[in-house]
């Protein structure tokens, strides 16, 4: 892959110097059917650029051509009790906020459908929900909503919507700058939708040095000030911008208009640096490397949490690998993590309760997990990343 020159985000070619993560998993929310087939998976470099002119993260050698975006992609966090009243939340406050009762509503990038079949729930409305990993679940639809297990474009819309949803989406997408311009186009197409964005926050990952919040399947990082100046720049009005789920997460509500007003570049924040990331996330590599080490001295240790941030902690941590790694999602009970042969098992799983050390990937997800771990006789060690 040719390494990109210019933002991929506004055009600029004023970049910082490079972060570089070798040789991760292109995939990690991902079902492999076999041990071979995990350990496998094609992987990559990430070299991380920052934009000077708008502030953009972004993977200058991303290719998106490896990413297998189909069925067997697997990223739901609503087995969560935690993660599940973010999403009811999040429903209801879109409904009440924007008057979606009864109306119809479309959402790009789907995933399997949980999101839209509540928010449809919540607000008696009928929805449509593209996605190519998509799967039809063991019951029927209910019929307030349908699935295209494809992309949809502005082109494909045939009637008015009273909201567009991009869930965790623009992170994934390459030509973030085209991408927004087709989300413009589609709310056009739609009449005058509220266009709702939720992606994370860069600034909560540079605060929390999180390293395991880098991995090759988000392709951009988003400061706060960086997103609101993009989708300003394509054609929207923003109407509301709000941090949720912790303020790990940024919330956008934005309303098309017809021209074009980039306004002030807002350039990188200091808060929101990637060198600055880059220093402290190194330290905390280190630190929690020897961290571990030391806890899990004679013992076994896991992981809770199969979703990126566990997987990334698996390929990023030196070291002996995990013996487990634990979460409630079913759908992932029995598999691998992504580019090794450690097992993801349930949180019932006779191993977990013997493990000396339990590493907590999502500090929200503390209180709940802290909790299961009691249930089960857990007398180990736990520490929260």
């Amino acid at each position: 892959m040719s390494e990109r020159t210019a933002c991929s985000g506004c055009g600029s070619t004023l970049l910082t110097e490079r972060y570089w993560v070798p040789r991760q998993p292109v995939v990690l929310n991902y079902r492999f059917g076999s041990l071979d087939a995990s350990r496998t998976v094609h992987r990559r470099d990430l070299e991380l650029r920052q934009c000077s002119h708008c502030g953009l993260v972004f993977n200058a050698i991303f290719d998106p051509t490896v990413i297998p975006y189909d069925e067997n992609y697997e990223n739901r966090q609503c087995y969560s009790a935690a993660f599940g009243e973010h999403l009811r939340t999040l429903a209801a406050d879109l409904t009440a906020d924007n008057h979606l009762a009864g109306q119809n509503l479309l959402e790009v990038g789907c995933g399997k459908g949980d999101f839209l079949r509540l928010l449809c729930r919540t607000a008696s409305a009928v929805g449509d929900g593209f996605d190519t990993s998509y799967e039809p679940g063991s019951e029927p639809e209910p019929p307030s909503v349908r699935f295209h297990r494809c992309y949809v474009q502005a082109s494909d819309i045939q009637k008015p919507y009273q909201a567009v949803i991009c869930r965790h989406v623009i992170e994934h997408v390459a030509e973030i700058g085209l991408f927004l311009r087709e989300i413009h186009a589609i709310a056009v197409a739609a009449g005058d939708p509220v266009v709702v964005l939720e992606t994370p926050r860069f600034e909560w990952i540079v605060e929390q040095a999180s390293f395991w919040d880098i991995f090759y399947e988000h392709c951009n990082y988003f400061p706060e000030a960086t997103l609101a100046y993009l989708c300003r720049a394509v054609g929207f009005d923003v109407v509301r911008h709000r941090r949720v789920f912790g303020d790990q997460y940024q919330l956008l509500e934005l309303r098309p208009n017809r021209d074009r007003a980039r306004g002030t570049a807002p350039g990188i924040e200091g808060r929101a640096s990637l060198a600055k990331f880059a220093h402290l996330a190194s330290e905390k590599l280190r630190v929690y490397s020897e961290t571990i080490a030391a806890l899990a001295s004679g013992g076994t240790w896991g992981i809770w949490g199969a979703g990126a941030k566990g997987v990334a902690l698996v390929n990023q941590l030196p070291g002996d690998l995990p013996f487990v790694v634990i979460d409630s999602n079913p759908a992932k009970q029995g598999g691998v993590i992504s580019g090794t042969s450690v097992p993801i098992v349930g949180p019932g799983d006779h191993r977990v309760a013997k493990l000396k050390l339990v590493v907590i990937a999502n500090p929200n997800y503390a209180v709940e997990i802290g909790s299961v771990l009691q249930q089960i006789g857990f007398q180990g060690t736990t520490i929260n990343l």
